[in-house]
């Protein structure tokens, strides 16, 4: 009965919670504008901010709500350089538990942002102020009708991520795309067991903009025991349980030189290399999904005997 009520004040708390930071980011814009030096210090700040809204929202998860993540803690600490983090997507819920691994052991990451979500109130121009990189991207369709934006749409992430390269960064993606459902799985008719289809031309973007500094992607997997997971059922307390598994996937020399152009020859290459990543990941994370089943099933079951 009190489930619909607790879902509304965790909502209203994520509200304020957000809009909070999202302000003080605000006030410490300025700094941006100033020098050197109070660039550094801003960025500084923004990391404070970011920092203190994840723990605000673990607070709440823990303390009020009761959920508690089952992290990776094999995952090492390391601030000294630039991670690009691959995670499968399940729901909006992912982020939040993405943040609270890596809180504390690397940089915490900034998101690809879609262009038009700058006219969110507070959390747009916040994330712009933060350096959040915008992605534009642009449709065969346009490009057909409008061939001079061929290249811009790099052009403009390539300038997106001009901030994170002054010093050691995070990025997530979600190169699925979208939010994995059976339905969505079903339509694409996708070889993959637990993943739709990837859409790695991002990382391609990514790792051409950002030469030198990443050489491996962190991969990530979240896993659920429960058949459907809504962002609704978390801010309820409904959530059993949620499992983190990572791991350090090293990238082939040639994506690392300065000449990987995966608009040229390399891009198929890429793809290629790229897909078999992907069905790497999917075979895991068929194995963890199934352990993690298992073992809530012997512990069900241990539950169970002990109480007749």
């Amino acid at each position: 009965m009190l489930e619909p009520v607790v879902g509304l004040v965790s909502f209203l708390f994520m509200c304020m919670n957000v809009c909070f930071w999202s302000l003080m980011a605000h006030l410490f814009a300025p700094l941006l504008l100033g020098s050197a030096k109070h660039k550094a210090l801003a960025e500084d700040y923004f990391d404070r901010l970011f920092n203190g809204w994840v723990s605000a929202n673990e607070w709440w998860f823990q303390t009020v709500l009761d959920i508690h993540w089952d992290l990776d803690d094999s995952m090492p600490s390391d601030f000294s350089r630039w991670n690009l983090m691959v995670s499968n997507h399940r729901s909006w819920v992912d982020v939040f538990i993405i943040l609270a691994q890596i809180k504390g052991r690397r940089p915490l990451p900034r998101v690809f942002m879609k262009q038009a979500l700058f006219w969110m109130p507070f959390v747009g121009t916040a994330t712009y102020i933060m350096g959040f990189p915008y992605m534009k991207r642009y449709s065969k369709e346009t490009l057909a009708k409008k061939p001079h934006l061929v290249g811009k749409d790099l052009e403009t992430t390539r300038r997106s991520c001009e901030r994170l390269l002054n010093r050691p960064n995070s990025i997530l993606t979600f190169v699925e795309g979208t939010r994995f459902t059976q339905r969505k799985h079903q339509a694409q008719g996708c070889e993959y067991s637990n993943l739709l289809k990837p859409k790695a031309g991002g990382v391609a973007f990514i790792l051409q903009t950002m030469p030198h500094k990443i050489t491996s992607i962190t991969d990530i997997n979240v896993l659920y025991d429960q058949a459907n997971i809504s962002g609704w059922d978390v801010l309820c307390g409904r959530l059993s349980k949620a499992k983190v598994m990572t791991r350090e996937v090293a990238l082939p020399d040639r994506f690392l030189a300065p000449e990987f152009r995966p608009t040229d020859n390399d891009r198929e290459v890429f793809f290629d290399w790229f897909n078999l990543y992907w069905h790497d990941k999917d075979v895991r994370m068929g194995y963890q999904l199934e352990a993690l089943t298992t073992k809530d099933a012997c512990t069900d079951k241990s539950i169970s005997e002990g109480n007749t």
